[in-house]
């Protein structure tokens, strides 16, 4: 179904569901994985850069630029489109947040090929990334082409810390959405 290898920063491991909600049957897991990735790129001065994902939010209006891109997955070349080498740097050491900084690419004990990233020698580009489901609702504002299962909720809450005990049907789900949407904001390119 997809790619195993990276976190959403909302979602965690990008997953889809059955939903049972309108049958009145159990939602259920259908897949893991995603084959696109939205990724906000922040272009931080080496020493105004983060130190790790926990301060991200605290420093991300220091960052020169950002830029959006969209990822695909090629399954031929096994790797995403533009390059990101996701073998080591999607899923790196301690990425539990799908907040990380691209490690520069070693020839020969890198796997895959170098990223298709214009940087700076004196530039550190830290990544927020999004599944192809979280993007459009959480981050763009979109309504949801259909209404987000329960079960992707509930995934989206432990994630991201939120109390998502009060959250049991259609009635209480903008709410939550819009509690989601403000979390987000923080991660999210300073204007």
């Amino acid at each position: 179904m997809g790619v195993h290898d990276y976190r959403c920063s909302v979602c965690g491991p990008p997953t889809t569901y059955v939903c049972g909600e309108k049958t009145g049957e159990e939602c259920e897991e259908d897949g893991m994985g995603d084959d696109h990735a939205v990724l906000d790129l922040f272009f931080f001065a080496s020493g105004e850069a983060p130190t790790g994902a926990h301060d991200f939010e605290q420093t991300r209006g220091r960052a020169r630029r950002t830029e959006t891109q969209a990822y695909g997955y090629d399954w031929g070349d096994w790797e995403f489109v533009p390059s990101l080498n996701y073998r080591d740097l999607l899923m790196g050491v301690g990425d539990d947040t799908g907040i990380w900084r691209i490690a520069p690419h070693v020839e020969g004990s890198s796997d895959g090929s170098p990223v298709s990233l214009e940087m700076g020698p004196d530039e550190q580009v830290w990544v927020v990334n999004y599944c192809s489901l979280c993007h459009p609702v959480f981050v763009q504002g979109r309504a949801p082409d259909a209404e987000p299962c329960l079960e992707h909720l509930r995934a989206v809450a432990e994630n991201l810390g939120l109390d998502f005990e009060h959250v049991r049907g259609s009635v209480d789900k903008p709410a939550f959405i819009e509690a989601v949407r403000a979390k987000v904001a923080l991660r999210r390119p300073v204007p």
